[in-house]
């Protein structure tokens, strides 16, 4: 895996952006999770308008475009979130769009539009096929105990979550969703350790 750029470290440091929370896609363009977005943004202290515009709205069909408009100090910025079938594989397209449009206008507002991009840009990739949870309780348990017994240091945690990607996205979502809450207050409770 490359190195982040320069653009990106500076802004890691500046926005207090943990080094699990990025990642490289694609072998040349870098990731970054929605919720480090949204913290980062609402740190920095951006506002949004009260209500998104809605360009495009179809429930039946899972089209979904809004606009949202956000400000940072005397910048304003806007942009086009859009969710559909061909480009958003999950059930909720109007979070989806709302999430896109937010995301890029962060980016944008922060000054790193083009350095990184938002993991919700990405949900069109292909996913792999979810467990159903019968059949998923023999995997989320053998991550469980891997992920404790990698729970020696915050690296080895990061290493663990990073090598066992593709083994975690084939648990049910709310699965997955426990199982990086349990990595993230783990690596929490070493790094207080570490500066204690």
């Amino acid at each position: 895996m490359a190195r982040p750029s320069k653009e990106i470290m500076e802004f890691m440091e500046k926005h207090s952006i943990d080094s699990d929370e990025i990642w490289e896609v694609h072998g040349n363009s870098w990731c970054i999770k929605h919720k480090a977005l949204e913290r980062a943004g609402a740190v920095a202290g951006i506002k949004w308008d009260q209500t998104p515009t809605i360009i495009e709205s179809n429930s039946e069909k899972a089209t979904v475009a809004i606009c949202v408009t956000g400000r940072l100090a005397d910048r304003v910025e806007w942009s086009i979130g859009e969710a559909a079938p061909k480009n958003n594989k999950n059930a909720y397209p109007y979070a989806m769009a709302e999430k896109r449009a937010k995301d890029r206008v962060i980016l944008k507002l922060l000054n790193t539009h083009g350095y990184l991009y938002s993991e919700a840009e990405f949900e069109a990739d292909e996913k792999p096929a979810t467990l159903a949870k019968k059949d998923a309780k023999g995997v989320y348990s053998a991550l469980q105990k891997e992920m404790r017994e990698a729970c020696v240091s915050r690296e080895l945690l990061k290493a663990w979550m990073t090598g066992n990607v593709d083994r975690i996205k084939v648990l049910p979502e709310d699965w997955q969703d426990t199982l990086r809450l349990q990595c993230e207050e783990a690596i929490a409770d070493l790094r207080a350790k570490e500066t204690a």
